[in-house]
C-alpha cells in the first residue's frame, strides 16, 4: 500500500488531464522565469514544485548580474559593443557627412529629385557625380576605422571588461575539454564493466591508471520509444476498459523504465568519459585511439541524445539549398519589372508617387522575406548533416553564411539596377520617386521596424497566443492536454536568431552609410530600441533552460563590418562611373585596404588578443563542476550515476527505487519522460485514426429494406 501510495505520488500530477487548466498552466509560466528573489510564504506549482509569487529583476539591472542564467547575457553586451562601434563611426565621419549634405542644392534644382529627407541627406546632394572627391570624409573614415580597432583591442585585452571579445566565460567548456566520446564498445556492456576496463591502459608500453569522474551511457532512444509504443498498444489489447492516457501515464515514466530496464533500455556501444584533467584526456585517447573510437565531445548542454535520421532525399535537399542561396537572382527580375512600370508610368501626380513609393515598399519585403527563406532552409539543411560532427566548422561556415546572403541579397540588385538596368541617367535612378535611394531607405526601415515588431511578438508566439485564445475561450472540450498548455505559456527567446538579424541591419548600414548616412542614426535608434525590449522580454519572459547564447563576437563579424564601412566609401564611385580601377579607388581607399588584409592574416593579435591555451587542471575541473552539470545529468533517459545497478543478476529494489524517484523528482528525466507520453499519445491516437477510419472503409453497403 504504502508503495502504490509512492508512486501514485510520483505519477499523480496528471500532465495528460484534458481539457486542461489554463489558470494553472499560467501558474506555471510565472514559476519558470528567472527573478530576482522569492516571496516568502509564495504557493508553488504542482508541475515543477518552483514558487509561483516572485520579485522580478527591474528594468535597470547590470546585464552581468544575469551571467548565472547560463550564456544569454553574452547576447546583450554583443549589442552594447556593436552600438559603441557605430556610435564611434557616426560620431567621427557619419555626423559629418550629414551636416555636408545637408548643406547641399543638387535634389531642389533636380526637377527627378524626390523631395524627401532622405536624399537632401545623401551625399548626392552635394557632389556633382562626374566630379566627385572628398578627402576630408575619406580621412575621417579612416580614423573612424582606426578608433574602433582601438576599441576592440581594449576590450579584447582588458581581462576584467565582460565586453571581453576573445574570451569564453562559459566554465562548461572546461567540462568538454577533460571528456572524451568512445565509440564501438560491446552493446552488452556494463557501465562498472566500462569504468573498470577504462581505468587502466597502456602509454609507451607503460601501465597507467587512470581516475574517470563519469561515464555516461549513450542509449538508444528510438528503441525506447518503439518499446513504450508496442508496450501499450499490448496494454490496450489486454484492458479496453482502461483509457490511453492511464496507459501512457502508468507505462511512461522512470519507475517503469528502471524496473524493466533490459527491455527498455539498449546500450548504443557510446559513453562519454570525464577524466581528472585535460593532460590525463590526451592521455587516454592515445592509449585507447587504436581498439576503440575515440573523438572530442560537444559540451554536455549541447550533445544531441537522439540520432538525427536524415529525412527525405539529400540530393533533393542539397537542391532545394542550392536554389534558395541563388534566391537573390529573381530579386534582380523583380527590381528590373519595377523600374520598367515606372518608367512607362512617368506621370508625377501625387497618386502616382505613392504608387511608386508602395513599391518600394513591397521590394524591401520581398528582399526580407526572401533572405529568411534561404537563411533558414540553409540552417535546417546544415543541422541535418553536422549533428555531432564537425560542429564548430558548420558553425563558423553559417556566420560566413551570413554576410554572404546579406551581400547578395542587400548589395548586389540593388546596384545592379542602378548601374546596369533600365532608362535613364543613374541619378534619375537613385533619386526619382521609387528610385534606388527610396528602396535603399525602405529596406534599413522594413529590417529595422520589423525587428523590432518581432522582438515585441514574434511568429511563434503570435501563434502561441492565437491558439491559447481559440482553446481557452472557442474550444473548451478540447483534447488539449495541460502539458501542452503549459508549454503554450511558455515563450522561447532565441537570442541566436536575433543576432543573426542585428548583424544584417548593421551590415546594411556599413554598406550604405557613406552614400546614405542617415543609415546610422536609423541603426542605433533601433538597436537602442531593440536593446531595451530584448531585455524587458528577457526579465519578463525569460526561462532558464530556453534563454541559451552560444556565440560570443567573432573575429570575422568584426573585420567584415570593418571592410564593409571601408567599401562603403566606394559605393558612390561604382555607381556612377563605373566600375575601374581608377574611378573605384584611390590612394587613401589602398592604404586601408592593405593595412586591414596584413592584420587579418598575418597580425590579428595587434587587434585581438591571442588565447593562451593552458592545460585544465584537476582543481580548475573540480571549481567547474560546483556551477555545472556533467554529462550523466543531461541523459534525457537516466542518470546512470544515480542508477546504475551494481551487477547485471540484481533484482531492482522497488521501495528503494520509488523513494529514490521521490527524491529525484522535477529532474531533467522527468521532464523528459513528460515530454515523451504527449508525443506517444498522439502518435497512437493518430494510429487509432487510421484503424477506424480502415475499418469504416471495408464496411459492407447495407440496403434500404422497404
Amino acid at each position: 500500500m504504502q508503495n502504490n501510495s509512492i508512486l501514485e505520488n510520483l505519477i499523480g500530477g496528471n500532465l495528460l488531464e484534458s481539457p486542461p487548466n489554463f489558470e494553472m498552466a499560467q501558474n506555471h509560466n510565472k514559476a519558470q522565469i528567472i527573478y530576482k528573489e522569492i516571496i516568502r510564504n509564495s504557493e508553488r506549482c504542482p508541475c515543477c514544485n518552483q514558487c509561483i509569487q516572485t520579485i522580478k529583476y527591474p528594468l535597470s539591472t547590470d546585464i552581468n548580474v544575469f551571467s548565472e542564467y547560463g550564456t544569454s547575457y553574452k547576447y546583450f553586451n554583443l549589442v552594447k559593443i556593436k552600438f559603441i562601434l557605430l556610435s564611434i563611426f557616426f560620431i567621427i565621419a557619419g555626423l559629418y557627412n550629414l551636416i555636408q549634405n545637408s548643406k547641399g542644392d543638387l535634389c531642389i534644382k533636380s526637377q527627378t529629385c524626390k523631395k524627401s529627407l532622405n536624399n537632401y541627406l545623401s551625399l548626392l546632394n552635394r557632389f556633382d557625380p562626374e566630379n566627385y572627391q572628398d578627402d576630408v570624409l575619406d580621412t575621417l573614415y579612416t580614423i573612424a576605422i582606426i578608433v574602433q580597432l582601438v576599441f576592440i583591442r581594449y576590450i579584447s585585452y582588458n581581462i576584467n571588461d565582460y565586453y571581453n571579445v576573445d574570451h569564453d566565460y562559459d566554465c562548461e567548456k572546461t567540462i568538454q575539454k577533460c571528456s572524451l566520446k568512445i565509440s564501438l564498445i560491446h552493446p552488452n556492456s556494463s557501465r562498472d564493466g566500462i569504468i573498470h576496463h577504462f581505468s587502466n591502459g597502456i602509454l609507451r608500453q607503460n601501465q597507467v591508471q587512470y581516475q574517470i569522474v563519469d561515464c555516461c551511457l549513450i542509449y538508444d532512444i528510438s528503441h525506447l520509444e518503439t518499446q513504450l509504443k508496442l508496450q501499450i498498444i499490448q496494454a490496450l489489447k489486454e484492458d479496453q476498459d482502461r483509457s490511453l492516457k492511464d496507459i501512457v501515464r502508468r507505462t511512461v515514466n522512470q519507475f517503469s523504465i528502471l524496473r524493466d530496464r533490459n527491455r527498455y533500455l539498449k546500450f548504443s556501444g557510446s559513453v562519454y568519459i570525464t577524466l581528472s584533467y585535460e593532460q590525463e584526456a590526451i592521455n587516454f585517447k592515445n592509449s585507447f585511439k587504436l581498439n576503440f573510437d575515440v573523438e572530442n565531445c560537444p559540451r554536455p548542454s549541447d550533445v544531441y541524445w537522439k540520432v538525427k535520421q536524415l529525412k527525405g532525399n539529400q540530393t533533393l535537399e542539397f537542391i532545394k539549398c542550392s536554389i534558395a542561396f541563388c534566391g537573390w537572382l529573381p530579386n534582380i527580375g523583380i527590381q528590373v519589372a519595377k523600374n520598367n512600370y515606372i518608367m512607362s508610368n512617368s506621370g508625377k501626380t501625387q497618386d502616382q508617387l505613392y504608387i511608386n513609393t508602395l513599391l518600394s515598399l513591397v521590394i524591401a519585403i520581398i528582399y526580407y522575406i526572401s533572405t529568411k527563406i534561404c537563411t533558414q532552409t540553409i540552417q535546417n539543411y546544415i543541422r541535418q548533416i553536422s549533428v555531432n560532427s564537425k560542429r564548430k566548422f558548420w558553425k563558423d561556415y553559417l556566420q560566413t553564411n551570413e554576410v554572404a546572403i546579406n551581400i547578395m541579397f542587400y548589395l548586389w540588385p540593388p546596384i545592379f539596377i542602378a548601374v546596369y538596368s533600365g532608362v535613364g541617367t543613374r541619378q534619375e535612378k537613385l533619386w526619382r520617386s521609387g528610385g534606388l535611394s527610396e528602396d535603399i531607405i525602405m529596406i534599413f526601415l522594413t529590417n529595422a521596424g520589423l525587428q523590432i515588431i518581432f522582438t515585441i511578438c514574434d511568429v511563434d508566439y503570435a501563434w502561441q497566443l492565437i491558439r491559447i485564445i481559440y482553446y481557452k475561450y472557442f474550444n473548451k472540450q478540447s483534447n488539449l492536454t495541460q502539458y501542452e498548455a503549459n508549454e503554450l505559456f511558455s515563450k522561447d527567446l532565441n537570442f541566436n536568431k536575433k543576432r543573426i538579424d542585428l548583424t544584417n541591419l548593421i551590415l546594411l548600414c556599413s554598406y550604405y552609410g557613406y552614400l546614405f548616412p542617415i543609415c546610422y542614426p536609423i541603426t542605433l535608434i533601433s538597436i537602442l530600441i531593440i536593446y531595451w525590449l530584448d531585455k524587458y522580454q528577457f526579465i519578463n519572459n525569460g526561462i532558464n533552460e530556453k534563454i541559451q547564447f552560444k556565440y560570443r563576437l567573432q573575429k570575422f563579424i568584426i573585420m567584415m563590418t570593418i571592410f564593409s564601412q571601408l567599401g562603403s566609401t566606394q559605393m558612390i564611385k561604382i555607381t556612377f562611373l563605373g566600375y575601374t580601377s581608377s574611378n573605384a579607388f584611390n590612394y587613401i581607399y589602398y592604404v586601408q585596404g592593405i593595412i586591414l588584409m596584413y592584420i587579418l592574416f598575418y597580425k590579428k593579435e595587434w587587434i585581438f588578443k591571442k588565447r593562451i591555451q593552458t592545460p585544465i587542471t584537476q582543481i580548475e575541473l573540480n571549481r567547474s563542476l560546483q556551477n555545472n552539470e556533467l554529462y550523466n545529468e543531461y541523459n534525457p533517459i537516466i542518470d546512470d550515476k544515480i542508477w546504475s545497478i551494481q551487477g547485471e543478476e540484481q533484482q531492482v529494489n522497488e521501495q528503494q527505487l520509488l523513494r529514490k524517484l521521490q527524491q529525484s523528482r522535477f529532474s531533467r528525466q522527468e521532464k523528459f519522460y513528460n515530454a515523451l507520453q504527449i508525443k506517444l499519445l498522439r502518435e497512437i491516437e493518430q494510429i487509432q485514426k487510421k484503424e477506424r477510419a480502415g475499418i469504416a472503409q471495408i464496411q459492407p453497403i447495407q440496403n434500404d429494406i422497404i
